[in-house]
């Protein structure tokens, strides 16, 4: 009608394109103040830990950035239908019936430029879920490792003593005081400390002699105070743990992982050899084996370890409670206090917050993929559903026709069904073969999945399937209601 009234082919295109425009650039608006809004409301809580290092400010340049590319989202998805739209024939267009007879070449062409677009859409959520399905694997992986020590119910008490300023003997007389005051606070069950704390991320470690090997072995240090292994529930497998007159003792004592028995001993009972044995000095005598824990990092394989009796330096105590940890954290700041007030503030914590803020880079990547992979899965339903309505509408006399010939409810249902599952499983295919080349790259990122895993490729692809099915379901049931006679007269 514009065309036929004069309107220049221009003017015509430049409407439709300021119209796409406006509604990304306002889409575009609305995204700015949720992507704020949405920051700020991921700082107070602790859904993903601590995301200091990833706030943000507003921006003049970001701003500007999003227009553009808003604005670029409006004007190329649009100019393609501009263009065509503009091309038409006026004699045909102009005529009452005219959708309902499209021209011999769109007839015969059902995969058509929407459909295409739909077939990418969905390729590219598939990509997406692959990858964030891998990532929420691994996530519940290391969740579910075990340490080889209880993490509930434990509280980190981190203490800098100042090496400058404290002699062994008084770091190890404050040490002893500070077990003893923190063991008296109600809902205390236990209480030790080391040098660090398991799962910190810290590691110490280098080798040594073992009495009856002729080469060094290599194994991590840790050095820990009086029911460190009662504190942490690490069960000790043969011989026993350190008693109080083993700290300050002329004779040194050790006590070894199973993995340093199963490495280096071949399984054999390592109580009674030495570890650094040298001229003069005939080392720490081995009293223990103590079961596998893992030290600084969830991911890595349990190494050999050595234990020995911690005294001096920075420490971290480790508070067993029978309630929740954090409650005691007034009361044991209090007790550093009285102690020494001239110590640096005390760092507290928890194990379980701990190995949460160790899996933050996971926990961060999982939830980000899953949530973008979500958002293409919802925009893949949604064009999805505009392209069958869009053909339905357009198809409506076709409908019409092949009721009143003799199709069922049933059959139309499958007609258009049937159209976009084929779409989708189209993507579907194409986001797998897609996923299985470039999933590979997320190896660094994986834990106990492999990046091909079949399982998971199966569960999105299915995924994928039914959310479609679900978006076919509206407009197929809409064709079924077609009246016959009514669709013969459409336009």
């Amino acid at each position: 009608m514009r065309l036929a009234l004069g309107a220049g082919r221009a003017r015509v295109i430049c409407q439709l394109l300021t119209e796409s425009v406006l509604l990304a650039v306002g889409g575009a608006v609305i995204g700015v103040f949720f992507s704020y809004w949405s920051l700020a409301a991921l700082r107070s809580s602790d859904w993903l830990g601590s995301i200091q290092d990833f706030a943000v400010k507003p921006d003049a340049r970001i701003l500007l950035f999003t227009v553009l590319v808003s604005a670029l989202a409006g004007i190329l998805p649009a100019l393609a239908p501009a263009l065509r739209g503009t091309r038409m024939d006026l004699t045909p267009a102009l005529k009452e019936n005219a959708r309902t007879f499209p021209n011999t070449s769109q007839r015969g062409r059902r995969f058509n430029l929407g459909s295409a677009l739909v077939v990418a859409q969905v390729t590219l959520s598939m990509l997406l879920l692959a990858g964030a399905g891998l990532l929420v694997r691994t996530l519940a992986n290391l969740r579910s490792i075990n340490p080889g020590f209880d993490t509930h119910n434990l509280l980190l008490v981190e203490i800098d003593l100042k090496n400058n300023e404290y002699t062994p003997q008084q770091a190890q007389n404050l040490y002893r005081e500070l077990q003893s005051r923190f063991g008296l606070l109600p809902g205390a069950t236990n209480v030790s400390y080391s040098s660090e704390a398991l799962l910190s991320g810290s590691l110490w470690s280098g080798d040594t002699a073992l009495e009856g090997r002729k080469e060094k072995v290599e194994r991590n240090l840790l050095s820990v105070g009086p029911r460190f292994f009662a504190t942490m529930r690490i069960p000790l497998l043969a011989g026993r743990a350190f008693t109080p007159a083993d700290f300050g003792s002329k004779h040194n004592v050790a006590i070894v992982n199973q993995a340093f028995a199963q490495r280096y001993l071949e399984g054999r009972s390592p109580l009674g050899l030495h570890l650094g044995a040298s001229k003069g000095d005939p080392g720490a005598e081995i009293i223990g084996v103590a079961s596998d824990a893992r030290y600084d990092d969830l991911k890595k394989a349990v190494e050999p370890t050595e234990y020995f009796p911690l005294e001096s330096g920075r420490a971290d105590f480790e508070l067993r409670t029978a309630a929740t940890p954090e409650a005691l954290i007034p009361a044991a700041r209090s007790i550093i206090h009285e102690v020494d007030s001239h110590l640096p503030p005390a760092v507290f914590t928890t194990q379980t917050k701990q190995i949460d803020g160790s899996l933050f880079r996971e926990r961060l990547v999982a939830h980000l993929s899953s949530f973008f992979g979500l958002l293409s899965l919802g925009l893949a339903c949604v064009a999805l559903y505009g392209l069958l309505s869009y053909d339905v509408t357009r198809r409506t006399r076709e409908i019409g026709i092949r009721s009143a010939m003799g199709a069922q409810q049933r059959d139309v249902l499958h007609l258009v069904v049937g159209q976009g599952i084929a779409l989708a499983a189209a993507g579907a295919l194409a986001g797998v073969a897609g996923a299985l080349a470039l999933t590979r790259y997320l190896q660094s990122l994986l834990y106990g999945v492999r990046p091909t895993d079949p399982a998971t490729f199966v569960a999105v692809a299915v995924l994928l399937i039914l959310v479609s099915l679900a978006a076919c379901y509206i407009p197929a049931r809409r064709a079924t209601r077609v009246d016959p006679m009514v669709a013969l007269r459409y336009e």
